[in-house]
């Protein structure tokens, strides 16, 4: 499959799935979406959950790339790091998902059907968290004794900022305001005393 075939089938199942749910979406209507026979849609994609887990995976890089970018950003104290990094989890996760309620369907069939996704979302996630903590250690911000533990409670306690089903609860401010108090509880027990 070319880069611009895949590109243009997840595009028009993702448009299918904002617009009228997981459930009610059909590969011949995706396939008819790219002017497509549902034969030949079959030879890309197994499957309508084939189709929604590459459109998991690919929103699950974008925000990869996204935490990536600020565990590595120059010039940032450890504290800082990690500030920004539960601020971007949420305000890109908002961002997919505020107002879409047909897509919360996918979310929640992939989390049902293809939970070795979301685990492995989880563990980058864990590990970039860990690389956080490890430099603060290195550089004797933070005293963490086991770094790769603390990262998966770190992660316990901010999943309600990951986590799309909280999101017609409150508005983005209100999120953003518990993200930054959780964050600053986390950093008073992180931070070397």
């Amino acid at each position: 499959m070319t880069e611009e075939i895949g590109t243009r089938i997840l595009d028009a199942a993702e448009a299918r799935f904002r617009a009228y749910g997981f459930g009610k979406t059909t590969m011949a209507e995706i396939a008819s979406d790219i002017d497509m026979s549902t034969a030949n849609l079959y030879r890309y994609y197994e499957n309508k959950l084939a189709i929604g887990s590459a459109i998991a995976g690919r929103c699950f890089c974008t925000r990869a790339d996204i935490l990536t970018e600020i565990v590595g950003r120059a010039g940032l104290s450890e504290s800082e790091r990690l500030r920004l990094f539960v601020l971007a989890m949420l305000e890109y996760e908002y961002g997919q998902f505020n107002n879409e309620p047909k897509l919360l369907e996918l979310v929640d069939v992939i989390m049902k059907k293809r939970p070795d996704l979301v685990q492995g979302e989880i563990e980058k996630n864990k590990l970039l968290i860990t690389e956080i903590l490890k430099q603060g250690c290195e550089r004797g911000e933070f005293s963490v004794e086991n770094t790769e533990e603390t990262a998966s409670y770190v992660l316990a306690a901010i999943v309600k900022f990951a986590s799309p089903f909280f999101f017609p609860m409150y508005p983005i401010e209100e999120l953003q305001r518990l993200a930054k108090g959780v964050t600053e509880l986390i950093l008073n027990g992180l931070i070397k005393k």
